[in-house]
């Protein structure tokens, strides 16, 4: 085929071939008999993205040719280029900013990065690369520019450079206007440039972006912008701490949360929610996202429980919600199919609002607020928290005020602890730290004992949930010993869930055991763990496996 004429020849040629290209990879040409295998389907894929780099090198190259020309401005309807090349080609604004900033940078601080870009040699996003970090500032586009001795890593001039290795330069009075010394030095810059003995600060970068993937070619990247211009982080640095900002917003239902870190306060953020987070567990099927929502509530909760932010208040920071005594029974014997949600036990009734009807008072309220506090979150406080007693006057004045009383004692909380070890919910191994005492058998509000056999630790998640779904909670005693393999029952009573002590997360004697039951009536169980698996049991695992049941 002969070589293309003109731009708009070469550019109707490559509309052929990619509407054939377009044809052998439509649906029928993929999923027909013939249909290409991976091997060549990768290979294609490999091409088409190296063939779209090469193409935007050129839209780059074309685009400060456009912009050079300045016609672009007649008529006077943009008053930039990146309006003028958003409004032309309908793309955002967001995409014309980055084109035009990338073109720009291409030309007048990059060319061997374009160089390389559009002769296929080197990847879109290594080239992105080089334009985010490489000439961020005036030194570091100097930087650019400069010869670089790869014998020493360190910059230099020609002249230096040519002090440095053996030239057979010609006689001053045999060469009185100097040209055939030039012509000496330029052989030997030429041919240390070709050995790679001599390079610019963009080549220095650009050799290694083969061996890299982009994200590793951003750290090198970074590293020569850092080592070439330092006082630029620091002005970033500033920059970006001047940026923060958490914005936390009421909104219908709950809080707006959005924001910006530094990369220092984001880490640790990360790093306590990582922490909190933990493996998910059984039965747990929140997506990362709502789990991250939880361990910020989590990491709060930690921060105020413990008291860490006022250690010398004589009140502690925490949430608080106000309640009336008929209010706080009436939602914890809340009832579903007439079983109280959040023990499981006969409710005793509705217990009746005082007050006037539809005008009587909203129900819980945070303190802070006024907004409405939810009942799952009542329940919850109802089994472990401090109660202050407070006793209004009709006016509204405070007759009195009761000592704070917490609902389980420090003694009893440490009693719980020893036992329990961690969240009982099965699976889950949070620790104490992250653990609410639950009126477990019978709920404080049916006239459950705070007491320590009453009592179970559950994580913050799983008390919410087992509040919300009415789980009720039965105390079957320490596991039997790893060596048993079974557990000892009466005839005929529920069968009660068998571990060894292994199977306790945290650890490694024997944990105790609870049994939980929804309000499907369906027991939750504990992954049984496999080294309790008879050989016989094995067996037969594996022959319904062989028989694909």
């Amino acid at each position: 085929m002969p070589p293309a004429r003109s731009i708009e020849d070469a550019l109707a040629r490559m509309d052929d071939v990619v509407g054939e290209l377009a044809d052998l990879v439509g649906p029928d040409a993929l999923n027909g008999w013939n249909a290409p295998g991976f091997s060549l389907l990768t290979s294609a894929h490999t091409r088409i993205r190296r063939l779209t780099a090469r193409l935007d090198g050129m839209r780059y190259t074309l685009l400060t040719k456009i912009e050079d020309d300045g016609s672009w401005r007649s008529g006077g309807m943009s008053r930039t280029f990146t309006s003028w090349l958003r409004v032309r080609e309908g793309v955002a604004a967001a995409t014309a900013r980055k084109d035009v900033t990338t073109a720009r940078r291409l030309a007048t601080a990059l060319p061997a990065t374009r160089e390389r870009l559009v002769a296929g040699e080197l990847g879109a996003d290594h080239a992105r690369v080089m334009t985010e970090v490489a000439p961020t500032s005036a030194t570091r586009e100097d930087a650019l520019a400069w010869l670089i001795d790869t014998r020493t890593g360190e910059p230099t001039t020609p002249e230096l450079f040519v002090q440095t290795v053996t030239v057979d330069l010609p006689d001053p009075a045999d060469d009185p206007d100097g040209a055939r010394t030039r012509e000496q030095i330029t052989v030997v810059l030429e041919g240390a440039i070709a050995e790679g003995s001599l390079v610019t600060g963009e080549g220095l970068v650009l050799r290694e972006a083969g061996s890299l993937n982009a994200d590793q070619f951003r750290i090198l990247a970074r590293r020569f912008a850092t080592v070439t211009d330092p006082d630029a982080d620091d002005e970033d640095d500033d920059k970006a701490a001047k940026g923060e900002y958490l914005d936390l917003s009421r909104t219908l239902g709950g809080y707006h949360l959005e924001g910006f870190l530094t990369d220092e306060h984001g880490l640790l953020l990360s790093t306590a929610i990582n922490a909190v987070m933990g493996a998910p567990a059984a039965e747990d099927s929140r997506t990362p996202a709502q789990r991250r929502a939880q361990a910020v509530a989590d990491v709060a909760r930690m921060v105020l429980d413990t008291n860490a932010a006022s250690p010398g208040a004589s009140i502690p920071p925490h949430l608080n919600v106000t309640v009336s005594w008929t209010e706080l029974v009436s939602q914890v014997t809340r009832t579903r199919d007439g079983l109280c949600v959040a023990c499981g036990q006969v409710s005793p009734g509705r217990v009746k609002r005082a007050g006037p009807g539809l005008l009587s008072a909203g129900g819980p309220v945070f303190t802070e607020t006024g907004g409405r506090a939810p009942s799952a979150l009542v329940r919850r406080l109802a089994c472990d928290s401090a109660i202050t007693r407070v006793v209004f006057g009709p006016d509204g004045a405070v007759l009195d005020v009761g000592r704070a009383q917490r609902t389980v004692t420090g003694q009893m909380r440490r009693a719980v602890i020893a036992r329990d070890q961690h969240c009982v919910y099965p699976g889950c191994d949070q620790p104490p730290s992250r653990c609410e005492v639950h009126h477990a058998v019978t709920h404080w509000a049916d006239g459950g004992a705070t007491s320590v056999a009453n009592s179970a630790l559950l994580c913050w998640h799983h008390h919410q949930l087992v509040d919300a779904r009415g789980i009720t909670m039965r105390w079957a005693g320490p596991l039997a010993p790893a060596s048993s393999g079974h557990s000892s029952r009466p005839a005929g009573s529920s069968p009660t869930l068998v571990a060894s002590a292994s199977a306790c997360p945290r650890r490694s004697r024997r944990c105790p055991q609870w049994r939980l039951r929804p309000a499907s009536r369906q027991w939750i169980h504990r992954p049984r763990p496999p080294e309790l698996l008879t050989a016989d049991q094995l067996t037969g695992r594996s022959a319904r496996v062989r028989r694909g049941t």
